[in-house]
């Protein structure tokens, strides 16, 4: 097994009645490492990330794929769910639930997905932080470190998520994400809506934070600017029509 490898996805086709939604997708995702899942909308990239995660609700669903998480084990989490629909798909969700949050973050495309606009920004840190296998001395000082990291003022900890800037917004979202110190994340689209300056300044952050962390970054965007100035490798899914 590759030294640093925290995610091994191989061969992954999920399937409709009608088409295939994602066929033959494979996934590396190592420690410090920046992998970039690109591709056209519609062409299965957030799907691809929800089954990263053992995140599935589609019939018939899985057809085909290998997941797993050697950081923790060597345990195929697809064996008993290719094939066998719904119900164990569900049974996966269930399985898989311990990690995420935990072992694997996910940072959705709006930044106001992230964020739950009836707590403030320090609270939903305290939730995040909750999830460390090894609990901080001083809760307040590390929300406190996390929002330096991100290059937010301790006073946004008291800030409802409304009362925040859209760049404000991603970097309390990405703030949220590396809280409990997971070993992988996956930010899907993080750019979307931000102007090309902020676009720069919260992709080149996320990239100092993974590698200072040694967290492996699942990247899923259709910049490839972007994807040029940060990716240590590059997954392209093409779509697949009726």
């Amino acid at each position: 097994m590759s030294e640093g490898l925290l995610l091994e996805l191989r061969d992954l086709c999920i399937c409709t009645p009608k088409r295939a939604l994602v066929d033959g997708i494979d996934l590396d995702i190592f420690k410090g490492k920046v992998t970039a899942l690109v591709g056209a909308s519609g062409s299965g990239k957030s799907l691809t990330a929800r089954a990263v995660m053992g995140v599935l609700d589609v019939d018939p669903g899985l057809m085909r794929g290998t997941l797993r998480y050697p950081g923790i084990s060597d345990r195929d989490w697809y064996e008993g769910v290719r094939g066998k629909g719904r119900a164990a798909q569900k049974r996966l969700i269930r399985e898989t639930a311990q990690y995420r949050g935990s072992y694997v973050t996910y940072s959705p495309q709006s930044a106001s997905s992230a964020l739950n606009p009836g707590r403030t920004v320090g609270r939903q840190l305290e939730v995040a932080i909750e999830r460390r296998e090894t609990a901080p001395d001083d809760l307040g000082m590390a929300i406190r470190e996390v929002l330096e990291e991100v290059g937010l003022p301790p006073r946004a900890a008291a800030a409802l998520p409304r009362e925040l800037s859209g760049g404000m917004a991603q970097r309390a979202a990405l703030a949220i994400a590396i809280a409990p110190n997971p070993p992988l994340m996956i930010a899907d689209e993080p750019e979307t809506g931000l102007d090309p300056v902020l676009r720069r300044v919260v992709s080149e952050l996320m990239v100092e934070v993974a590698r200072e962390h040694r967290v492996g970054l699942l990247l899923i965007t259709h910049n490839m600017d972007t994807v040029a100035r940060i990716a240590d490798d590059v997954v392209r899914i093409e779509a697949h029509d009726e």
